[in-house]
């Protein structure tokens, strides 16, 4: 790509904090990158690692990469922000700074761009677990309210998304949430957008402690305003799946407290779960939490 070209595929990387994981990130990108429109945008949210240091460094040896700096952290939907400020390709493709991106992906990617039939593409990845790589697969439903009530059962957990950079910038990440916060974008992108569903693993989403998902606080601070983030402005095919959505969001703050060993907490939650979603009571996870609190 010359300097003048606009590239095809903007890749946004946000990062804090993770030096050694963002290197290998980072090369999984870079080895698959050569003589492709892309531009890698790394977001340093405020690291004090020497992350800093590493970037300047490396964007002298690849001029497709560009490096932005928050003075202090500002959480990952900033960073993401910040990202899709910059960008300037067709689409973008959101990898986290502890993924890798598998071998020949990036050409999968560009074919996918190239075709410019569909504003979103979900693609699958391998996840890292207990020292496993596990894969499920994708439902590939067509019908928007099944799509969205997939994803609110986890079923596209393991999404990696490919996106119309003019579809992701309708949607700024909430700023507020600080954990679940592309829970709200995602689904919107899934529910109200021309998708492609594809079980197509482009990456392996590793498993570490410093992992947001493991700072259990975040969760039982902001989960609940993540479901209100989204549906508040859904429109009104999508709203009898917010009952729903919170009975799932509390079912997953009981198992996160009973964790803890805060059991009140838990029975707690799974009380809100039941008021919220009657019917839910019969579930295999409401019944078997319901059986660990009991004991």
């Amino acid at each position: 790509m010359t300097h003048l070209e606009k590239p095809l595929l903007s890749l946004i990387i946000p990062t804090y904090n993770r030096l050694s994981l963002l290197k290998e990130t980072l090369n999984s990108v870079i080895s698959q990158a050569e003589n492709k429109p892309i531009e890698i945008i790394v977001v340093d949210d405020g690291s004090d690692d020497g992350t800093w240091v590493y970037l300047e460094e490396i964007k002298k040896s690849y001029s497709y990469i560009k490096i932005v700096r928050h003075e202090k952290n500002l959480g990952v939907s900033s960073a993401r922000n910040t990202g899709l400020k910059y960008a300037e390709g067709k689409y973008v493709f959101f990898l986290d700074s502890d993924d890798l991106l598998l071998k020949g992906s990036l050409e999968t990617l560009f074919n996918l761009a190239s075709n410019n039939t569909y504003e979103v593409y979900l693609l699958n990845s391998f996840r890292e677990k207990r020292g496993k790589k596990k894969f499920k697969n994708f439902p590939e439903e067509s019908n928007p309210v099944k799509i969205l009530k997939f994803f609110l059962e986890g079923a596209y957990s393991e999404g990696l998304y490919l996106v119309k950079r003019e579809v992701a910038l309708l949607y700024p990440f909430p700023e507020d949430l600080r954990v679940r916060e592309d829970f709200v974008v995602k689904a919107k992108w899934l529910s109200l957008h021309k998708l492609k569903i594809l079980n197509t693993p482009v990456a392996l989403i590793r498993e570490h402690p410093e992992r947001l998902r493991y700072k259990i606080y975040n969760y039982f601070e902001k989960s609940l305003a993540s479901v209100d983030y989204l549906f508040k402005d859904l429109p009104s095919q999508f709203q009898p799946l917010y009952s729903y959505a919170l009975y799932l969001t509390y079912l997953e703050l009981s198992k996160k407290a009973l964790k803890l060993g805060k059991k009140n907490l838990a029975l707690t939650y799974l009380k809100e779960a039941k008021k919220n979603y009657p019917r839910g009571i019969f579930s295999f996870k409401f019944l078997k939490l319901l059986i660990k609190l009991a004991f």
